[in-house]
This record gives structure tokens, sequence and C-alpha cells, in this order.
């Protein structure tokens, strides 16, 4: 629980530090977004196998297996779709 609010603290600090400026944070919020809607289009549709969202995953994300954020979506996958 510390560890998010410690992660809380840095976003609000680093948004608040570029007042005025671009902000890289949402920016970084909003592709974060894109991909979680893209992934879920793909679990929407029935036709999608499962290679063509890893392949997605790893190419267009550009996600490593092993990383937390490859593991959420497949995970995403999993209990969705099954094991398929």
């Amino acid at each position: 629980m510390a560890n998010k609010t410690d992660e809380d603290l840095r976003q609000v600090m680093a948004e608040e530090g570029s007042r005025g400026r671009r902000h890289p944070l949402r920016t970084v919020t909003l592709e974060r977004e894109r991909r979680i809607k893209r992934a879920a289009a793909m679990l929407a549709n029935r036709e999608c196998e499962k290679r063509d969202y890893l392949s997605l995953l790893r190419e267009d994300f550009e996600l490593q297996d092993g990383s937390p954020e490859f593991q959420d979506f497949v995970t995403a996958w999993t209990s969705y779709r099954g094991k398929s």
C-alpha cells in the first residue's frame, strides 16, 4: 500500500512540476488507455485468436514476456476467454 501512495505522490509532483509545459505523465496515461481499449476490442472479438493477441502485445505494444503489464494482459485473456 505504501508503494501505491508513493507512486501517486510522484505522479502528482510530476504533473505539478510541469505546469505550463506539456504533460509527459498525461501522454503516458493516454497511451496506456489506448492499449487497454485495443486489447479489450480484441478480447471481445470472438474471431481473434490468442496468438494474434499475444503478437499485438509483443510487437505493437512492445511489451516483454515477463513484464508485469504483459502478465496483466495475459491474465485478462485467460479470465475472459479461458486458456485456449
